[in-house]
């Protein structure tokens, strides 16, 4: 049995037609549904805050004593003997020096005379005076003397206790800078002592961070050398001139050092808390890169608002930015890579 097919074939210019057709009715649809608008994004929020940023800084810094003093004699002497040397520690009130002045232990003896005699004769003038054998004057005049005479006894006395150099304070001594048998004259240095109980680190902080710090606010110290766990610390001194070529000013802060391991003049680090003035935070995830700059889109009720923002410093996760916010403002965090200014919204939850 045999078949026979006929193909009749559409003219071109039909076929077109009914493509066109096809394509428009498929595209009705779609034009409806841009007329009635997309649905609202779903999108996750969170609150812009306001508080202070902390940041720190570590700078290196060098110890130096709390106290640090040439010790000088007092009165003039030879040097007779000398209790202490350099290496050794001593103890506040401690001989260091012992000196000797032959012409003040004979000026004493005059001294003692003088006071001796001026006690007589204003013993003597009160005996005329009551008896009134003589007159007042004779009396005051007696009186004057013998205060002048003990006044100068007492210089002598103490002139002599001088000869004795004590340590002004509890140290080490660093430096004898005499010898036996010299001569030192009032005023001249015989040793150099420092305390090191109490340590001070003198760090060069960048002048920027310089208004962020206050005095008693408190740092952390690290001595690298010793190896030794980290110091709690207390800023004590900001010095009003720094250093222009570097453009640094001197911090001065304090620390105890009780078991002495930490000399003069060791390395430091020093761990600064920086707190800024209080800023605007936003999560980081908020923060949009657009063609026409840096923003963030603000939910306001079921829509988003675009706000252009200049970015700050990161801080926990969150960033400073500066622009048309205010604490409280639901800025969007999840789902804001393609919104649109003025865009619907649907907030499905606010991140902590």
């Amino acid at each position: 049995m045999e078949y026979s097919a006929t193909i009749t074939a559409t003219p071109p210019h039909l076929l077109w037609g009914r493509i066109g057709v096809a394509v428009l009715a498929a595209l009705l649809p779609l034009r409806s549904s841009e007329a009635q608008g997309f649905p609202p994004a779903a999108v996750i929020v969170a609150e812009v805050l306001e508080q202070r940023i902390e940041d720190e800084i570590s700078v290196i810094g060098t110890v130096q004593p709390r106290h640090a003093s040439l010790i000088a004699s007092e009165t003039d002497g030879v040097v007779v003997d000398r209790r202490k040397d350099a290496g050794q520690t001593v103890r506040r009130g401690e001989i260091i020096l012992q000196l000797d002045n032959d012409q003040l232990r004979t000026s004493l003896v005059e001294a003692l005379a003088d006071v001796e005699l001026r006690e007589f004769e204003y013993a003597q003038s009160m005996e005329l005076v009551r008896q009134e054998a003589a007159a007042e004057q004779e009396l005051r005049n007696a009186k004057y003397e013998l205060a002048r005479a003990r006044g100068k006894l007492q210089d002598i006395q103490s002139r002599l206790e001088d000869l004795a150099v004590r340590a002004p304070f509890s140290g080490h001594l660093i430096q004898s800078l005499t010898e036996l048998g010299e001569w030192v004259g009032q005023g001249g240095g015989v040793a150099r002592l420092i305390a090191t109980d109490t340590i001070r680190v003198y760090s060069n902080v960048p002048e920027r961070f310089v208004d962020l710090l206050h005095r008693g606010d408190e740092v952390t110290v690290f001595i690298e050398a010793l190896g030794t766990d980290s110091l709690s610390a207390r800023i004590v001194a900001i010095l009003a001139e720094g250093f222009p070529e570097s453009h640094t000013f001197p911090v001065i802060v304090e620390a105890l050092n009780p078991d002495g391991r930490i000399r003069s003049n060791m390395a430091s680090r020093t761990r600064f808390k920086v707190r800024r003035p209080p800023a605007l935070l936003v999560h980081k995830d908020a923060i949009v890169n657009s063609v026409g700059g840096t923003v963030v889109y603000v939910a306001n009720g079921e829509v988003v608002a675009m706000r252009p923002v200049k970015t700050g410093m990161a801080y926990q996760g969150l960033v400073a930015v500066e622009g048309d916010l205010q604490p409280g403002d639901l800025v969007v965090v999840r789902g804001n890579e393609r919104l649109r200014d003025g865009q619907a919204v649907r907030i499905i939850r606010k991140q902590q």
